[in-house]
């Protein structure tokens, strides 16, 4: 596809698309007008964004526990279902007609979102005059750090293998509703449109953020307590936040990295600021402990920096990934002999690791016995912690461990992510540390992010070939026709 046409009448058509909350007609240009005439219209559109990334097409399913994580390999259909269209995910057969369309998915929705934020955008700056205090800046901030985000997260799925981007156009960076074709941009190109996005984000929230005077808990009200601002503004962690737009800014240059090192002290630089980052003397997220998992935590709630909240959470997952889920992980014998968890956790460090205690369990449904279902969203807490994490802060140690310059350094954040997630800290092998580093932090992001879609696009980051001997070696092939995600064969037009 040499050419992506993005058409729109009306950004108004798109929102009332989303749900029957906004009651909007769709009449074109008159219909849109009388959206953003008022500050409630610019706060529904936005609302309207939101719920759009909630959707199964992006991190309601495809960009979290499923497509993607099939693609990493990381759950296996019954034997008994021989045409399930995984399998042709797991093998990497993009012009299967269901893995086309579950692709294509991906990649519609988010330009979707895309446009939902640009219709605002499009209009906010002419009515700065209908806003209260700070409500421009949060709302135009969120809708670039969405903007930005989309954006990555195609160029992460359909985009090049970062250390090797050539100089192909290969997606367009959408700004603007226009009737014009959008035409695709080189990699480089691509990537500092996004961080132009989130610069321009950071500093709009940066004074005007209600992250920077409370903290998550005090805007997240338990039981009857009162808001402490209008709820529009509260729950932060399910919002692009000030301090989510920090950690975005870090991913983005550590996916910049891998074409070209020297962004990697940008990569560390936001990290750190997200690490050290406080509010009334408090840290505003701190790594999970053993102690959120026996309370039945399990997807680690103190880390969250951007979530989505799940309506009947544990209605859907268990249908997920109950006793009669689809998705499982197939291996051998009880939690004492398993063969792939037992290289994934191995025996001599696995009795303390939160990720692994109380975490997989044999299934017990007839035929299905040889599996082994994950309980990370099945959560046990007693107030239901209904979110999905998109960013943690977990990943943040990883990235500052990554890009540390020095082997101390680089140990010292780790030995702070070991510490608290229970598993022995074994220094980096001192001749070669920086290899070492590498395979270690291979492993991590699949057991720290397993089922929140971060194995195969940090595969494709590091352009994996096979894991780390020390893990399993043959289990997993990577190659640039696995990676390089092919995108629509057709044209997108999103009047129809």
């Amino acid at each position: 596809m040499k050419k992506i046409a993005i058409l729109l009448i009306s950004s108004a058509l798109v929102l009332s698309s989303c749900s029957k909350w906004l009651e909007v007609e769709p009449q074109g240009q008159s219909t849109e007008d009388k959206l953003f005439s008022t500050q409630k219209g610019f706060k529904d559109a936005l609302t309207g964004a939101y719920i759009r990334i909630k959707s199964d097409r992006l991190y309601g399913s495809n960009l979290g526990w499923g497509a993607v994580e099939q693609m990493a390999l990381n759950w296996d259909p019954l034997a008994s279902n021989v045409n399930n269209v995984n399998i042709a995910l797991r093998a990497g057969r993009y012009s299967d007609e269901g893995v086309r369309e579950i692709l294509d998915n991906i990649f519609e929705e988010n330009y979707k979102v895309i446009l939902d934020v640009n219709g605002i955008l499009s209009k906010i700056d002419a009515k700065q005059s209908v806003f209260e205090k700070d409500y421009y800046e949060l709302i135009k901030g969120e809708s670039l750090a969405l903007r930005a985000l989309a954006h990555f997260e195609a160029m992460r799925m359909f985009g090049p293998v970062p250390s090797n981007p050539t100089s192909k156009k290969w997606l367009p960076y959408v700004k603007e509703i226009t009737k014009d074709i959008h035409e695709g941009l080189d990699f480089r190109s691509f990537m500092q449109a996004i961080l132009a996005d989130l610069d321009a984000a950071e500093v709009l929230l940066a004074e005007h953020d209600p992250i920077r005077n409370y903290t998550f808990k005090e805007l997240r009200p338990e039981g009857d307590k009162p808001f402490l601002i209008d709820p529009f503004l509260s729950f932060r962690d399910t919002r692009l936040n000030y301090f989510s737009i920090l950690a975005l800014k870090a991913r983005v240059y550590q996916w910049m990295a891998a074409a070209d090192p020297q962004y990697g002290a940008e990569a560390l630089k936001y990290a750190k600021l997200v690490i050290d980052a406080t509010t009334k003397g408090q840290k505003v997220v701190r790594l999970g402990l053993d102690a959120d998992r026996v309370a039945g935590d399990y997807t680690m709630s103190p880390e969250h920096l951007f979530a989505i909240d799940m309506f009947k959470m544990d209605e859907r997952m268990n249908g997920i990934f109950g006793e009669d889920g689809s998705l499982m992980r197939a291996d051998f014998g009880n939690s004492s002999s398993w063969f792939y968890l037992g290289n994934l956790f191995p025996a001599n460090e696995r009795n303390n690791d939160i990720r692994f205690k109380d975490m997989w369990f044999n299934k017990t449904k007839p035929g299905e016995t040889g599996y082994v279902r994950y309980m990370k969203f099945m959560p046990r807490s007693a107030d239901k912690i209904n979110r999905i994490p998109i960013i943690r802060l977990s990943e943040m140690y990883l990235i500052a461990t990554e890009f540390a310059i020095d082997k101390q350094t680089a140990e010292q954040y780790y030995r702070v992510f070991a510490d608290a997630k229970g598993f022995p800290f074994i220094a980096f092998t001192a001749g070669n540390w920086e290899t070492d580093r590498r395979n270690k932090l291979i492993r991590e992001y699949v057991r720290e992010f397993y089922a929140e879609g971060k194995s195969f696009l940090n595969y494709k980051r590091l352009n994996v070939i096979n894991l780390p001997s020390s893990w399993t070696n043959t289990y997993y092939v990577g190659s640039e026709a696995r990676y390089v995600v092919p995108k629509p064969l057709r044209e997108i037009d999103y009047n129809k």
